[in-house]
């Protein structure tokens, strides 16, 4: 079962009924993951914010309450580049990839920290970044392939699963704030991934699929969010 949409250029086509996902048990060795953590633990953690959101004070966090560092690292780029042209080639999505965005290292302390449903779909990149330079290779691209890697050890922490939408492309616009709060549809139709907890484990989905993070209750969850853009559909 496909779904298309699109009118020129590039065409997004999915397929629902088998491959909206890709998911590796053990993506990386723990001396990979250690190295993982090195390089990302060196940078500044700040808070979370949300589409729209400019600075911390103004948080939201009924949406989303964790912190983040960013990572523009060469090192971590040849790690995961190569293993999302082969989920690109062998999920049949065969998207246009260009970029890869600054990675996001995350952590969810056990205070219920937490990340509401949510797509990581940008529509305009000009609306992040207003002041962007037309030639750097991010503008005028959109996310298109997600990806998190599991970091922490399913024993270090309670709560935080990651839960997936199953083949639901929807804008936001189109949900219903019921639909958003988590209840009716949104949960009946939500995929739980109980292994999706093992240290070293990834997953890669579509960046217009709805999914979220449960709340941590205990412990520490950390986690590597990597974004693969192209150009913008038609």
């Amino acid at each position: 079962m496909a779904n298309t949409i699109g009118h020129e250029g590039e065409i997004l086509t999915t397929t629902f009924e088998h491959n909206w996902y890709w998911y590796f048990e053990s993506l990386f060795w723990p001396e990979q993951i250690m190295r993982i953590r090195e390089i990302c633990e060196r940078g500044q953690e700040e808070e979370a914010l949300t589409f729209g959101i400019d600075k911390p004070e103004n948080a939201n966090h009924i949406i989303r309450k964790n912190k983040v560092s960013w990572h523009d690292n060469d090192e971590l780029y040849s790690m995961m580049r190569p293993v999302m042209q082969e989920v690109n080639q062998a999920s049949g999505w065969n998207y246009n990839i260009t970029a890869i965005e600054p990675m996001q290292y995350t952590v969810y302390y056990g205070d219920e920290n937490h990340y509401h449903w949510h797509t990581d779909t940008i529509i305009n990149d000009k609306t992040l970044h207003p002041d962007a330079d037309p030639n750097h290779i991010l503008t005028g691209t959109i996310r298109k392939i997600s990806c998190s890697v599991q970091l922490s050890d399913p024993k270090d922490y309670e709560g935080g699963e990651f839960e997936l939408l199953s083949g639901i492309n929807r804008h936001d616009s189109e949900f219903t704030q019921e639909e958003l709060k988590g209840e009716g549809y949104l949960r009946t139709q939500s995929v739980p991934l109980p292994h999706f907890k093992d240290k070293g484990s990834a997953l890669f989905f579509p960046s217009f699929s709805w999914h979220r993070v449960k709340p941590v209750t205990k412990g520490i969850r950390r986690a590597l969010v990597v974004w693969f853009r192209g150009p913008k559909w038609t």
